[in-house]
């Protein structure tokens, strides 16, 4: 069946953002119609423009009059999450207040590992409890898109056992499109040596993973304390060899010139960023790999932001996401990264836009599909009832459902 929206206040396409890869995206590659509409057959995208230049063979669609008090936009995409785990570290956030750091914390047993105990102590029912929860609330700001992470479990069991909550997911939430990453390479596990547990991600999970076809992606931490790049190199270069496509954790606590290894290795993305390198910005500026910033983190943890003008101005293509995770981001809300991002790094509106549309969809492969609003794309449009697209971080924190 034929279907349109009418009488949208603002459509934005983001046709130009696309025809530049998102690349520098500026206003007038927004492609910006007021009192907008859009026509889809329930899969694909037919046609867009104004609403007085409906064609006549689309008359009979049956419409959706938004009545000039919603925007019209493409789904909006989350593209770094982890949403599968249990327990609580609410004492941690109160020390980190107090003056504790992230690495201290994680010293004396807390950060990832104590949400590795809780997880693994959870039930599948109890994981997808906690999950569908949070991902409501994802989807009522507007997010059609999640990618979602594992990396609590760091045992083949756990790991498995949270990327198959995902797969049930996915079922729960047909009108959304959910992609797993595998993230055992999240941190070490307490009492098994370094490089016992390196073999393990590569000879065990990896082939597991993709055996039981439960994630699109592979993705590894590399930082002080955690996997250097080498480990990354091997562990990476295992996740292809099984038909996973690849991402990295980069450049978040220190400079490791990981943003430089990820365009080297032609990474879908290399996310955090808060210390990468001038190196690391002309490589990504060169590459197809997107620079995927998590503003909440650096505002969480009271750090520096990712320095998004430099490298949007280089001409990396930057993507925004929220990072939800329960030890330096629990907050869900992508229109508050889209706020950071605006007051704090410097982001233009069609920067913003680009980032949470097709910008986040380059970031997991999913570009000639989602992040625009052009013929022959998914059909997968946001409508909020607002006049205008910065409105929606305009009203900092609030609900737009």
């Amino acid at each position: 069946m034929l279907k349109a929206y009418i009488h949208a206040s603002e459509l934005l396409s983001g046709a130009g953002v696309a025809s530049k890869k998102g690349r520098k995206p500026q206003e007038g590659d927004l492609g910006r119609f007021e009192d907008g509409a859009l026509v889809h057959d329930g899969k694909k995208i037919l046609w867009v423009g104004a609403t007085s230049e409906l064609p006549k063979k689309y008359k009979s669609a049956k419409k959706t009059n938004l009545k000039n008090e919603s925007i019209l936009i493409p789904g909006l995409i989350d593209c770094h999450t982890h949403l599968v785990f249990a327990g609580d570290r609410s004492e941690e956030f109160a020390e980190r207040c107090a003056g504790a750091t992230y690495e201290e914390i994680a010293q004396k047993g807390g950060g990832i590992i104590k949400t590795v105990a809780a997880t693994r102590e959870a039930t599948v029912k109890e994981l997808e409890r906690l999950a569908t929860s949070r991902l409501k609330e994802m989807q009522g700001f507007g997010v059609k898109t999640v990618e979602i992470k594992s990396g609590y479990g760091l045992d083949l069991k756990t790991e498995i056992k949270c990327l198959e909550v995902v797969k049930t997911l996915k079922k729960k939430f047909p009108q959304m499109t959910l992609l797993s990453t595998f993230l055992g390479a999240h941190a070490f596990p307490a009492g098994v040596p370094r490089e016992a547990y390196i073999k393990d991600i590569i000879d065990q999970m990896i082939p597991a993973v993709s055996k039981k076809k439960l994630a699109q992606a592979c993705d590894v931490f590399i930082d002080r304390g955690y996997f250097t790049a080498q480990e990354a190199r091997e562990i990476l270069a295992a996740a292809e060899k099984h038909g996973l496509q690849i991402k990295i954790h980069g450049d978040e606590l220190s400079n490791t010139e990981s943003a430089a290894l990820a365009a080297d290795l032609k990474a879908l993305s290399v996310d955090h960023l808060l210390c990468v390198s001038e190196t690391g910005i002309k490589k990504l500026a060169h590459s197809e790999t997107v620079a995927v910033l998590l503003p909440g983190t650096a505002f969480y943890l009271k750090a520096s932001y990712a320095p998004a003008r430099r490298l949007i101005d280089a001409g990396a293509c930057v993507a925004l996401a929220t990072d939800f995770n329960p030890g330096s981001c629990m907050c869900p809300s992508l229109p508050v990264m889209m706020t950071l991002g605006a007051l704090y790094m410097g982001m233009s509106r069609a920067e913003i836009f680009a980032a949470v549309t097709y910008n986040a969809a380059k970031a997991l492969g999913l570009e000639q599909r989602k992040g625009s609003l052009e013929v022959g794309k998914d059909a997968d449009v946001t409508t909020l009832k607002l006049n205008r697209f910065e409105e929606i971080y305009y009203r900092f924190a609030s609900s737009l459902s």
